[in-house]
C-alpha cells in the first residue's frame, strides 16, 4: 500500500464533491448563526460574558487576558485564562451588533476551522480524504446542536478549533511545509482561551514538531528557516498581549505557572473519562454530548487505564511499522493519535477537581479528539486500501456518494433548534427570559454608571451579563460589586459606591411579588421569572426616558 503525494491536485473538470461535502458540513453552523442574527436571539449566562468583554477590545477597557478562571477557587489564587485571542476574534462582529455579532463571530471561527481541516486533509490524502473527513465534522456539529454551535463560552467555542489543531499537528508531523503555522495559530487560540488545553496541546505539539523536524523536506522553494521565522513571528504577535500583562499588568502567566499544587486531582482514574467518551457512543452520537456524566465515568478508571495503555502501545507499534514501510503520513497520524490519547489522559489526571465537582464542560476537548480518531480511520481506509482508493477517487463512486449523503443527512438533522445540555428545558426558558428582559431594558436611558446588583439571584444564574450588555447598548457604563470583577473587567468596572443608578435583579417568586412595584422597570413572567428594579438614591418614584 502506497501513499499519494501531499500536494495532489484535483482535476477542475469534475464535480467537486469534496467542496460540496465541506460546504454541507459547515451549512448548519452558518444557518443557525444567520437565523440568530436576524432574529431576537441573545447570548445567555457566561456566553454573554464573552460578548460583553469583546466589546471592550480597542477601548480604554481593552482586555489583555482571557476570562477569570473558576479554578482560582480551588488553587487559592486569582488567575485568568492566558490570553484574549477569543475576544479579539469576536470583537469585529460584536461591535456591529452584540447579540447577532456573537452568533456570526462564533460561526466564522467554526467554519474557519472546518476549512483548515479540509485544506490539510486534501494535502494529506487528496480529495477522498476531504470527502470522508467531512463526515466527522458534520457529526461533531450535529452532536453539539444549534444552541452549542452559537455558544461563545470557551468549552463549546473551542471544539472545531481543537479539531483543526489536531489535523494541523498530523500534517506538521508528516512534514507538510506550512502546516506548523496553522498548528501554532489554532494552538494559541486553545491555550489562551481555556486552561484545560495547555497539557493536551503541549503533548501533541511536541510530537508534531519532532516529526516535522525529522521528516524529509520536499519543498525546494521554501526553506525550513523561512517557515520557522513565520511561525515565530506569528507566535510573538498572538502572545504579545499576554506578555504585556506579564511584565506590566497582573503577571498572570507567572501566577498560572506557579499555582499551588495542593489540590484534588483524579490521577490515573481520569482514564475512565477518556475511555467513556472515546471508546463508547458517548463521544460520537446524541445525546452523549448533552448527557455526559464524568462522575460516573471515573468509577470505571481501573479497567479504562488498562485499555488506554494497550491502545497507546498498539498505536506506537503501528507507528513503528509505518515508519519502517516509509509511509510517513500514516506514521504521523498514528503518532498524533497516540499523543492525543496520552495528552487526554494526562489532562484528566491533572485538572483540579473543582468546588463544583467534575463539570462536563471541562472535558469537552474529548469530542474533537473522538472526531480526529474517526477522521484518521476513514482516511486510512480510503487512501491505503487499493480497491477503495481507486473507487473513492471517482466522484461518482459509492464511497464518495455515501459520504456526501451521510453529511447531507447530518446537516438536515441539525436544522431544527436543539439544546444539547443537561437541562434543555431550563436553558430554553432562560433564553426566553433574557430576550424579554433585555428588550425592555434597551428602551431606557440611564444616568450612569449603573451598578448591576445580582446579590438576590441564585447561584449560577444567567442574567447579569445579558443585563450589562443591554445597559451598554443604552450608552451607559455598567459596574459590578466584588473584587473578582477586577479580574473579569478591570478596576474601572468595580463599584465604588458613587454610582447614581442601581439595577437590582430578582428571580422566581421574589420577582413575581414585584410585578406591580412602581420601581420595577423590567418583568419577565416565565418559569425562571426575572424582575429588575431601579434604585436612584432618592425616595421619588423613578422616571426614565425611553429611547
Amino acid at each position: 500500500m502506497t501513499e499519494q503525494p501531499l500536494d495532489e491536485r484535483p482535476s477542475r473538470d469534475r464535480l467537486r464533491l469534496d467542496v460540496v461535502a465541506v460546504g454541507l458540513a459547515a451549512a448548519p453552523i452558518a444557518f443557525h448563526a444567520v437565523r440568530a442574527a436576524v432574529g431576537n436571539w441573545r447570548p445567555v449566562g457566561d456566553d454573554a460574558y464573552f460578548t460583553l468583554r469583546s466589546l471592550d477590545v480597542g477601548t480604554e477597557h481593552h482586555p489583555l487576558l482571557g476570562a477569570w478562571s473558576s479554578a482560582s477557587v480551588d488553587v487559592d489564587r486569582s488567575v485568568n485564562n492566558l490570553g484574549p485571542l477569543q475576544l479579539d476574534l469576536l470583537a469585529p462582529f460584536t461591535r456591529w451588533a452584540p447579540a447577532g455579532g456573537t452568533a456570526i463571530g462564533v460561526a466564522v471561527v467554526h467554519i474557519a476551522a472546518i476549512v483548515t481541516v479540509a485544506w490539510l486533509l486534501g494535502r494529506l490524502g487528496g480529495r477522498p480524504a476531504v470527502v470522508v473527513g467531512a463526515v466527522p465534522m458534520a457529526l461533531l456539529a450535529w452532536n453539539m446542536g444549534s444552541d452549542q454551535l452559537l455558544a461563545a463560552r470557551q468549552h463549546p467555542f473551542l471544539l472545531f478549533a481543537c479539531l483543526a489543531f489536531l489535523v494541523a499537528a498530523w500534517a506538521t508531523a508528516a512534514g507538510d511545509t506550512w502546516a506548523p503555522v496553522a498548528m501554532v495559530g489554532w494552538a494559541s487560540l486553545l491555550v489562551q482561551t481555556h486552561l484545560s488545553y495547555p497539557v493536551l496541546v503541549a503533548v501533541v505539539g511536541v510530537v508534531a514538531a519532532a516529526g516535522w523536524l525529522v521528516a524529509p523536506w520536499r519543498d525546494a522553494g521554501t526553506s525550513r528557516g523561512r517557515v520557522l521565522i513565520a511561525t515565530a513571528v506569528l507566535t510573538i504577535v498572538l502572545w504579545s498581549q499576554t506578555l504585556i500583562d506579564q511584565f506590566f499588568g497582573w503577571g498572570n502567566l507567572t501566577a498560572v505557572l506557579t499555582t499551588p499544587g495542593q489540590v484534588d486531582r483524579l490521577g490515573w482514574r481520569g482514564a475512565g473519562i477518556v475511555v467513556d467518551v472515546l471508546g463508547t457512543p458517548t463521544g460520537y452520537l446524541r445525546p452523549g454530548y448533552g448527557e455526559f456524566d464524568p462522575e460516573a465515568a471515573v468509577g470505571r478508571g481501573g479497567v479504562a487505564a488498562a485499555v488506554l495503555v494497550v491502545v497507546v502501545i498498539g498505536l506506537l507499534a503501528a507507528t513503528a511499522v509505518a515508519v519502517r514501510d516509509r509511509r510517513r503520513r500514516s506514521a504521523a497520524g498514528l503518532a498524533i493519535a497516540a499523543a492525543a490519547l496520552v495528552g487526554a489522559w494526562l489532562d484528566t489526571a491533572l485538572l483540579p477537581v473543582t468546588a463544583f465537582g467534575l463539570g462536563q464542560y471541562n472535558y469537552r476537548w474529548l469530542w474533537p479528539i473522538a472526531m480526529f480518531l474517526l477522521i484518521g480511520t476513514l482516511v486510512a481506509v480510503v487512501t491505503l486500501v487499493p480497491a477503495i482508493r481507486r473507487s473513492a477517487d471517482d466522484d461518482r463512486s459509492p464511497v464518495a456518494i455515501a459520504a456526501v449523503g451521510l453529511v447531507t443527512l447530518l446537516a438536515l438533522a441539525n436544522v431544527p433548534q436543539s439544546f444539547q445540555v443537561l437541562d434543555p428545558d431550563r436553558t430554553r426558558d432562560e433564553q426566553i427570559t433574557t430576550i424579554i428582559a433585555t428588550e425592555q431594558l434597551e428602551r431606557y436611558e440611564f444616568d450612569g454608571p449603573v451598578l448591576i446588583d445580582q446579590s438576590n439571584l441564585y447561584f449560577g444564574h444567567p442574567f447579569n451579563y445579558p443585563v450589562a450588555i443591554a445597559v451598554h447598548r443604552t450608552g451607559a457604563e455598567y459596574r459590578f460589586e466584588g473584587d473578582i470583577q477586577r479580574r473579569r473587567f478591570g478596576a474601572d468596572r468595580v463599584a465604588d459606591g458613587t454610582e447614581p443608578t442601581r439595577l437590582v435583579l430578582w428571580a422566581g417568586d421574589d420577582a413575581r411579588r414585584l410585578a406591580d412595584d412602581p420601581s420595577t422597570i423590567v418583568f419577565a413572567d416565565t418559569a425562571t421569572a426575572l424582575a429588575i428594579t431601579l434604585e436612584t438614591g432618592t425616595t421619588e418614584t423613578p422616571t426614565l426616558e425611553t429611547t
